[in-house]
Parts: C-alpha cells; structure tokens; sequence
C-alpha cells in the first residue's frame, strides 16, 4: 500500500491575509520546510483561490476587507463538503468568542499574531499529520469498499436467486442484506434425486463476520443434506460442524424442510428459527410450522423434533427471516407475523415472482427498508 503522504510530498499551503508582513513572515518561514506557499490579500480572492487550486492547509486571517474570515469559512466548507482541509485561524486578539465562533463554523486551530515562529510551524506540523492520517484512513476505507463491493458479488453468486433446477415444488424468494453483505440465506437440493431440501438461516450479526460463518453453513448445509432425509438429523450434523467455527457471541437460527415427493408431504425441524407460515387452500386457513429446537451452535448435542404434514395442490408455504416480521413502522409496531398472514391469504392467487414482488411492496409501503435493523430473506414454496 503506498505510504501517506509520499516521502517526497510537497505540502501547498494557502495564506489569507490582508497584511504584506503578515503572508511574508508565514511564507518565508514554511518555504524551508518542503511547503510552497500562496498568498491571497482577503477572503474573496482566497475563494478565487481554492476553486481552481487543490490545498493541503489554509492559514487564514479573520478581520479582513470584501469577505472576512467567518464568511470565508462558511463558504469554503460549503465547497469541499466531506473533503478535510485543515484551517488555521490567525487573529490579533485572544478573545474567546471569536474563536468559539470559528471553531463552530469549521476552523481546526488557532494563532495570535504577532506570530510565533516555533508555534506556526508546531501548528502547522500538527495538522498536516492529522490530514496526512485522514488520507491513510480514507485511502484504506476505499480498499475495504472495493473489498466488500467483491464479497457482495461473491455472495449474489452463493445466495440464489433462480430455483429452475427443481422441477417441483415452485420455488422463489428475495433476499435483501441491510449492508453490502449479511448473513441470512436460503437454499435447495435434491435429495437422493427424489426429495428436494429447502432451508432457510439466519446468522447473528451483519456485515462481514456473519456472511463469513452465512458461507461456512451454506457449503455445510449443500454438502450433508443430498445425503441426509431427515431433517433432524440434518440439523444435528451441522451443529456438530458449526459448533467449533463459531465465536463465542455468534449462533445460527434454521429451518429446514423435506418435501417426500412420493407421499406429498413435507417433514420439518426448526433451530430457533422464526416459524414459517402455511396457508391451506383448501380451507383458506393459515398454519404455523413450529417444532423444538435449539439456535445451531451453542450445545454440542442438540436435539431437533422433527413433524411432518400432508401439502395439498394450491397450498403455499413462507420461511422468512426475523428480519421481515420484527421491521418496524414509525409508530413503533412490527410488521408481525398475523400480518404476514393475511398477506398470504390476501395474495392466494398469486405466484412466483409476482408473489415476492407484492410481498415486498407491502412490507415498503409499511416501513422504509433503508430504516429498517437487520437483513431481510424469505422463500415462497408452492405447491
């Protein structure tokens, strides 16, 4: 990584000041120190200044003619916005106000004139290694954003978004991370070329710690559960896996289902995971899946009950993650999971995509999703 700054870095330095002397004195003090110096005689030409030149430090004079130092300073801050340009207020008076003031309105220091030599350049010095620091900081920020711009590209491959390559049950869903990477995910398998697997897990924590322990479980969960029909076994042998990998604060909720495409039926067993939601067409009832189980991770030997259930044509099955029915409006209520429900009544003769789609709406419409505390995931299986 380059070094900041560069050992041949060349400061540039702005001097404000109505006085001759004044811009001298600075300029033939810091000319010795690798730092080329331009002067500016008031507030309007140093605006003049700073909007065709790039500056590293501005020494700026308060009490001058056309545009004072305060009004300087608002407008200056008001054209390099986020960008940090440290500014050294001189002023011939010690009044506190004054620099209360500029200190409020955006100066990172302070000199009383007549100037002292060994206090400029200590001044000076100071600032400069805090932009220089600054620079190293937001240097390394953006290798960490082209970094996580690459994982969140990684992870659009692992989590997927198009469920083709099973035939039966009809399958769709939506993931959205609430940073550029999370640590929800779904997934499908066929099981024994006959059986298909569906989970859905939920990791605690965001960013990259959870999507690192999210992939780990994903590959463990792809590799078992081809060779695995019972979901409770399942479960077990990932949470034997799981057990060592995990910090002591992390913790993974699942849900995993398979559907028996001989007998029609699903089984299913649920590791602290939010219940999935059933609808029935038949009666146009709502069920919710639930079935004992504790989060993977935390014992080394944890049981899972396992249930099972007759699926019907018309029937339509929902996992979700906690992040969907805990979202909460401005009045403060979550989104539940009765209304969730009634969702899935509402929407019964919709499908697919088009399903997801009108879910997600409802879910916007009840609350902003750039408010919302935790990523959101759900599957929407038909039958």
């Amino acid at each position: 990584m380059e070094p900041y700054p560069p050992k041949e870095k060349t400061w540039s330095i702005l001097v404000i000041d109505d006085s001759k002397l004044n811009r001298t004195i600075v300029k033939d003090i810091l000319s010795k120190m690798n730092m080329t110096i331009t002067e500016a005689t008031d507030g309007e030409e140093g605006l003049e200044k700073i909007y065709n030149n790039k500056f590293d430090l501005i020494l700026l004079d308060i009490i001058m003619p056309k545009i004072d130092g305060f009004d300087f300073l608002v407008k200056f801050k008001e054209y390099v916005k986020d960008d940090f340009i440290p500014v050294i207020l001189m002023t011939g008076s010690d009044e506190l106000n004054s620099k209360i003031k500029g200190l409020n309105i955006g100066a990172d220091d302070f000199l009383i004139k007549p100037l002292n030599e060994k206090e400029l350049v200590a001044r000076v010095k100071s600032l400069l290694r805090l932009k220089s620091a600054h620079a190293e900081l937001y240097h390394k920020n953006q290798l960490i954003q082209k970094e996580l711009e690459s994982a969140k590209m990684i992870q659009q491959f692992v989590i997927p978004k198009n469920f083709s390559a099973i035939e039966y049950p009809n399958i769709s869903g939506r993931y959205i991370p609430i940073e550029d990477i999370g640590g929800d995910f779904y997934d499908c398998y066929k099981i024994l070329d006959r059986d298909v697997g569906i989970v859905i897990a939920d990791v605690t924590g965001h960013g990259i710690p959870a999507a690192l322990i999210m992939s780990m479980t994903k590959m463990i969960f792809s590799i078992l559960s081809p060779f695995i029909d019972s979901t409770s076994n399942l479960l077990q042998r990932v949470n034997k896996e799981m057990r060592g990998l995990l910090l002591d604060y992390q913790y993974i909720t699942a849900f995993y289902i398979i559907y028996d495409a001989e007998n029609n039926s699903i089984t299913y067993s649920n590791a602290g995971h939010s219940r999935p939601l059933y609808y029935r067409r038949r009666n146009e009832r709502v069920l919710a899946l639930d079935a004992d189980g504790f989060f993977i991770g935390i014992h080394d030997d944890s049981p899972y009950e396992e249930k099972s259930l007759r699926v019907e044509k018309g029937d339509r099955i929902l996992l979700y993650t906690d992040g969907m029915t805990e979202l909460k409006n401005h009045n403060n209520e979550e989104f539940g999971e009765r209304r969730l429900a009634e969702l899935m009544k509402k929407n019964r003769d919709i499908i697919g995509d088009e399903f997801c789609e009108s879910l997600l709406n409802e879910i916007k419409k009840f609350a902003p999703l750039s408010e919302r505390n935790d990523d959101i995931a759900f599957l929407n299986i038909e039958f």
